[in-house]
């Protein structure tokens, strides 16, 4: 057998025995410490992400395991935990502070280790810049109609440009707000700098791109009506997943799960009667 279990500190350890939710692994983690602008309050990750990374994990881990059972025959047991998945999620960030000593803290947009790569305040909204080698820092200083800003000294490399990275930010940020978010989109990947809008989700619904990678699928609900679904976020050539199901009213699979474990229609009947199941 494989079993898995995922609980909020995993089954051992001096926390083993204490609850978890997604914020509290966020917080002992290092993840919030190092989340949000700087000098500003401590601020979560905007998406449940220790839930989330749990989850991987644990998928991950029973992967391993069956391809170990495969192999062997035996099975085993995976034990992981939100905070561990949180921890896991600070990869960059603690690699810098083993290296160095130095604790890490929110930087806003910015990289820690790259610049200019952040977002940047527009003409009527915002975008994101992704200038993060030499080159693609040529490309943007001219795209912007700044080339004199390559030879500059205080920038003339990444970790110049690190040094002063807010300096930076500030004069590339009083240039993009002389256009649009558009039109500065158009400019930039004509030069191929990457780069993107910031979006909400209705926006993120209504791109093309999203559209054409059937990452919005709708589906009928039996009580709900049109329901749509995130799409499958991987694509696979020979056995491509596909949702053809909205999620299941309450008990709708009850009698086929029954069934399937093998028990006939008079045994069901009598657990229905009982109240055991509905």
């Amino acid at each position: 057998m494989i079993y898995c279990s995922i609980s909020g500190f995993g089954q051992t350890g001096p926390y083993r025995l204490r609850g978890g939710f997604d914020l509290v692994a966020q917080g002992m983690s290092g993840l919030i410490s190092c989340t949000g602008h700087p000098g500003g309050p401590a601020t979560k990750v905007g998406v449940p992400i220790s839930d989330l990374n749990a989850g991987v994990y644990a998928a991950y881990g029973i992967l391993s395991a069956y391809i170990h059972r495969l192999k062997t025959g035996q099975g085993q047991r995976i034990d992981t935990s939100l905070f561990e998945g949180a921890i896991a999620y600070t990869f960059w960030e603690s690699a810098i502070f083993f290296a160095t000593g130095k604790v890490p803290e929110p930087m806003g947009s910015a990289h820690r280790l790259n610049a200019p790569y952040q977002v940047f305040r527009t003409k009527d909204s915002s975008l994101s810049v992704g200038a993060a080698t030499q080159g693609t820092w040529e490309l943007l200083c001219r795209a912007i109609g700044r080339p004199d800003l390559v030879a500059d000294p205080r920038f003339r490399d990444n970790a110049a440009r690190m040094e002063r990275y807010q300096e930076l930010a500030a004069i590339l940020e009083n240039v993009f707000q002389q256009d649009t978010t558009a039109s500065w989109l158009t400019k930039l990947e004509r030069a191929g700098v990457p780069a993107g809008p910031i979006y909400n989700l209705a926006e993120v619904y209504e791109d093309p791109h999203v559209r054409a990678r059937e990452m919005v699928v709708e589906l009928e609900h039996p009580v709900a009506g049109p329901v749509r679904h995130i799409g499958i976020p991987v694509k696979l050539s020979d056995t491509p997943g596909r949702i053809t199901r909205p999620a299941p009213t309450l008990g709708q699979h009850t009698n086929e799960i029954l069934e399937w474990l093998g028990l006939d229609t008079p045994a069901i009947t009598r657990l229905r009667e009982s109240g055991i199941v509905a």
